[in-house]
């Protein structure tokens, strides 16, 4: 009877504590998140990391750790949480080079439509060509005007086959007509350290990557890479547009975006995306972005998965005009 009297007291206890059972294994994340960056440091996508892991590790309540992984143009780092299990503890900061155009350009053991679903896009934004200072063009045009007579002979730093920068090379030479020597590396940031070196003439970099060289005096900018000037920065807002010289489609938009495998359960997806909503009202974020002179442009990660197939099809019909002869 004693016996019979405890196994109801215990199956008693089990059924009260069963939703607290239930509630612990729903819980997410219990442990750090892998934030996984496709390329070497010293880039923006590197520089953007470190403000936010910082500042989100409060917002999850568990820290994000940034795992590097370079190669293949973007890649070998997209591939490796492409197969990750998907169980939201591995999630990959690209942009909507390495996620739409790249994967159109090789075979690839995944379908990067197919295998993601957005968890936010942050911000966009277009480069800067640059040089270093003892370089003798002082502009973008007097790059164009020596490469024609030179062809070939500017060695051009870029991140990886179709990556930002050699997209915005082939813009550059199929609006101009010049001919340069594309030299990859495995990111902007050791292109960026190949220009520094003199290693290579030129390469294009992102604000955040360039400010503290240009205000050393290290490196000139010939040219942002766009159709209009960046006048909201008061370090470049003096420097020329493409669009000035007559080249203001001889430009890349880079879309800053976090990635989910596609399988993560929606439950956690949605912990992700509310973080990153969260994120954007948060003070220290707000005052890291300006502290890089970046914007911040988010967009929810239901919403950029519906532009994702749009822009994909529009990646398309660029290879298409920027290769054919």
């Amino acid at each position: 009877m004693r016996y019979l009297f405890h196994l109801i007291l215990i199956l008693a206890l089990l059924v009260v504590a069963a939703p607290d059972i239930t509630q612990a294994a729903d819980k997410f994340p219990t442990k750090p998140i892998t934030l996984v960056i496709p390329v070497k440091a010293g880039g923006s996508h590197d520089l953007h990391a470190r403000g936010i892991t910082s500042i989100i590790t409060d917002i999850l309540g568990q820290p994000m750790i940034v795992k590097l992984l370079p190669g293949g143009a973007g890649m070998r780092g997209t591939g490796f949480v492409a197969k990750a299990k998907p169980d939201g503890y591995t999630i990959l900061f690209s942009h909507n080079g390495w996620d739409q155009l790249v994967p159109q350009t090789r075979q690839l053991p995944f379908n990067s439509l197919k295998s993601f679903k957005s968890i936010a896009r942050i911000n966009h934004s277009v480069s800067t060509m640059i040089t270093r200072s003892d370089k003798p063009w002082k502009n973008l045009k007097e790059l164009v005007e020596y490469a024609k007579k030179n062809p070939g002979k500017i060695n051009a730093g870029h991140s990886g086959v179709w990556g930002s920068s050699y997209t915005t090379y082939q813009l550059l030479m199929k609006a101009t007509g010049i001919k340069l020597n594309l030299i990859p590396h495995k990111g902007g940031g050791p292109a960026l350290r190949a220009v520094l070196s003199g290693q290579d003439d030129i390469t294009f970099a992102q604000t955040p990557q360039a400010r503290p060289h240009v205000k050393a005096g290290r490196i000139r900018v010939l040219a942002v890479m766009g159709d209009k000037r960046f006048t909201h920065d008061p370090d470049f807002k003096d420097f020329p547009s493409a669009g000035d010289f007559g080249w203001p489609k001889a430009g890349f938009k880079m879309e800053r975006i976090f990635l989910a495998p596609a399988g993560t359960p929606p439950e956690r997806l949605k912990v992700l995306r509310d973080a990153f909503a969260k994120l954007q009202t948060n003070k220290s974020y707000k005052r890291f972005m300006k502290s890089i002179g970046m914007p911040t442009q988010f967009v929810p990660g239901d919403e950029y998965d519906k532009r994702r197939a749009k822009q994909y099809a529009e990646f398309t019909e660029l290879l298409k005009a920027v290769t054919q002869k």
